[in-house]
């Protein structure tokens, strides 16, 4: 553009020499306003080639974000239930161990006992395996009566204020 335009000129001032002067002028602002507006269209162009490209990188972590909170809600409600499955089970380890007191501070005659050895049984012999006493309401209403504390049995730690 520059090189035609140049030549243009030079042409324009040797044929009309004085005259030419003032031609010349104006064919090269002519030829400056094109390039203006020939640059601020390529401007234009790349800018909204950038804007596109960006948009779509943009869009892309957007969903990345999203999928991630999801994930993270998930995680946090599968870790409240294993918390409350945890706690229950301690409850219940609890009631076991109370119950296992209670049983062996019942039966002291079982300690005054002279002691046999237990009679090996066979391999073949299968022994049944006793179930648990059956709850009763007055244990059931004493482990709600218990504090939750997330904290292991022996912690020295302070529990948070809830």
């Amino acid at each position: 553009m520059v090189f035609l335009t140049a030549m243009l000129v030079i042409i324009i001032i040797y044929y009309l020499q004085a005259d030419g002067l003032i031609y010349a002028t104006i064919v090269a602002l002519i030829a400056e306003l094109l390039n203006i507006f020939m640059a601020h269209a390529l401007t234009k162009s790349v800018e909204k080639k950038m804007r596109a490209r960006i948009r779509k990188l943009v869009d892309g972590y957007s969903k990345r974000i999203k999928a991630n909170r999801k994930t993270i809600q998930n995680l946090e409600r599968i870790q409240e239930e294993s918390v409350k499955k945890l706690y229950n089970a301690n409850v219940k380890i609890k009631e076991y161990e109370a119950r296992l007191d209670v049983l062996e501070k019942s039966s002291p005659d079982i300690a005054e006992a002279p002691q046999y050895p237990a009679p090996e049984k066979s391999p073949s012999e299968t022994s049944t395996p006793t179930p648990p006493p059956m709850d009763t309401p007055s244990e059931k209403n004493s482990g709600r009566n218990q504090v939750y504390s997330d904290l292991p049995s022996g912690s020295n730690r302070k529990k948070l204020p809830l």
